[in-house]
């Protein structure tokens, strides 16, 4: 029986015509039982300028080569990562560029040279208490650990998760801004076509800002006024909807069928795959560059301050609680896969539910005993 060894594999520095690539040389044992060489990119000597720096990008592939076999005795936070980066990490595209921020600009500079059996969860909740970030950036980070950590005992590099003792609240310190009825009326009015029609399914629809920009003729239907949500855009990207609760055929009022069909009638594109809201060249847009360039200079002359797109989503809710929607009705329209969910952040009507059948309970008793 063949003896199985921890493999190591080889780091070389391939030269190329435009650039040199660092590659990792291990290999792999065949159905037949013999070896099989195989090559990995790792990456650019520009993206990794010294051989160390090669070599801590290489310690996530040595633990994905020697799954199965032998396992690294308590091998660095830093290398679980880069295992996890190469398996695990999620494939909606906005979620990786998250994550890969989280990772690159907090938790690897602290925690990626420390052994797993070195992270203890009180050290992670000083530090965490000991940034100046809100709190829910704070517990992304917490959870993106608690995640890695999950990983690794499922890798059987740990037997326990320490981060599931750290405690970090995602709760707002702040309530998201809303925007009124006669504030978005306002706004309206500062905005031509299509960034006025852009606004209106914000925040008449409460559509996030990148299945806006994710819209295509095909998925509108001026006819029947059904609207839908099939894919999102993420700087430039187009993928899936956020979640399979927001993959949705929204009814559309009279007013914004008119809206949409003012706007085809002046689009450029208007072939069933084209974007709704294409750029010069038929592509989509980015949500960053409208924000600043187009919605905050309209909020701006109309007095209304700092808003975003998200503003626009949080003033649905505010216009649903003006229309008197009920909670399952405001959940269907927002799209929340949870109902705590459409609670968090439709207070109002929920307040005045419960003080509507309250009342209604105390007339009720007190009417018969009167």
């Amino acid at each position: 029986m063949r003896r199985v060894r921890y493999q190591f594999g080889m780091l070389e520095l391939v030269k190329g015509k435009r650039q040199d690539v660092w590659t990792f040389r291990f290999y792999e044992l065949g159905a037949d039982g013999k070896r099989h060489n195989r090559r990995i990119r790792v990456g650019t000597k520009e993206q990794y300028p010294t051989e160390s720096a090669a070599l801590t990008a290489v310690e996530g592939l040595r633990l994905s080569v020697n799954s199965g076999k032998l396992q690294a005795a308590n091998p660095r936070f830093g290398a679980v990562i880069g295992r996890y980066l190469r398996e695990e990490l999620p494939e909606r595209f906005s979620t990786q560029v998250s994550y890969k921020s989280l990772l690159k600009r907090w938790i690897q500079p602290k925690w990626g040279e420390m052994p797993l059996s070195e992270i203890h969860a009180l050290e992670v909740e000083r530090w965490l208490k000991s940034l100046t970030l809100a709190r829910k950036t704070r517990a992304n980070i917490r959870n993106l650990m608690h995640v890695i950590f999950e990983c690794a005992r499922r890798w059987e590099f740990v037997s326990q998760n320490p981060i599931e003792l750290v405690r970090q609240s995602g709760r707002r310190q702040h309530t998201p801004r809303r925007l009124t009825i006669e504030e978005l009326r306002r706004l309206l009015a500062q905005l031509e076509q299509p960034y006025s029609t852009m606004v209106i399914l914000a925040a008449c629809l409460g559509l996030w800002v990148g299945e806006i920009l994710g819209l295509q003729w095909g998925d509108v239907d001026l006819l029947n006024a059904p609207l839908l949500i099939q894919r999102s855009v993420y700087q430039y990207h187009v993928g899936p909807a956020k979640t399979a609760c927001s993959e949705a055929a929204l009814p559309l009022a009279p007013e914004i069928v008119s809206a949409l069909g003012n706007w085809l009638a002046r689009a450029t594109y208007r072939a069933d795959t084209d974007f709704v809201f294409a750029s010069m060249k038929g592509g989509p847009r980015d949500a960053d560059k409208l924000r600043e360039d187009v919605l905050q200079r309209a909020a701006d002359r109309a007095g209304l301050g700092k808003i975003g797109w998200h503003t626009l989503r949080h003033s649905y809710a505010t216009a649903l609680d003006v229309a008197r929607a009920r909670l399952k009705v405001a959940q269907a329209l927002m799209r929340h896969s949870s109902i705590t969910t459409t609670m968090d952040v439709y207070t109002g009507t929920v307040e005045r539910d419960k003080r509507e059948t309250a009342g209604r309970v105390a007339s009720a008793v007190l009417g018969r005993i009167q």
